[in-house]
């Protein structure tokens, strides 16, 4: 999760150094596409570790879901985000402001429960 949020953070990094200029190819693509696999891995993840002493099923769906809901609440980070900067002289903003709010929230999300996990290193 930490380091799909850190891909997208660099991402957004390079549009704001290039003035919008490279939003869907080059490095902020790559940094993109680095940042959507990590935190499908990291989601998935997460899912497992929230549903480890539960059943199979329980388990499964809580795997499955898990990356729908953190892509998910980025189209509610967008609903919130979207109109506060609907005005923006920075043509960019409104695209990429859930992203931005997004890195930071899940980037706390990660940090804690990397945190929590290292007390608790039995997984299985």
């Amino acid at each position: 999760m930490i380091g799909g949020t850190l891909a997208w953070a660099i991402k957004l990094a390079v549009i704001v150094a290039t003035n919008g200029r490279i939003i869907t190819s080059g490095a902020a693509a790559f940094f993109m596409a680095t940042g959507i696999v990590l935190l499908l891995i990291g989601s998935t993840g997460i899912g497992y570790y929230l549903s480890r002493n539960r059943r199979m099923l329980v388990r499964a769906i809580a795997i499955i879901l898990s990356p729908a809901l953190v892509f998910g609440s980025f189209i509610l980070i967008g609903m919130v985000t979207n109109p506060l900067l609907q005005n923006s002289s920075i043509w960019y903003a409104q695209q990429e402001a859930p992203i931005g709010v997004g890195v930071i929230v899940y980037m706390l999300v990660g940090y804690f429960l990397f945190r929590s996990g290292r007390r608790d290193s039995n997984y299985a």
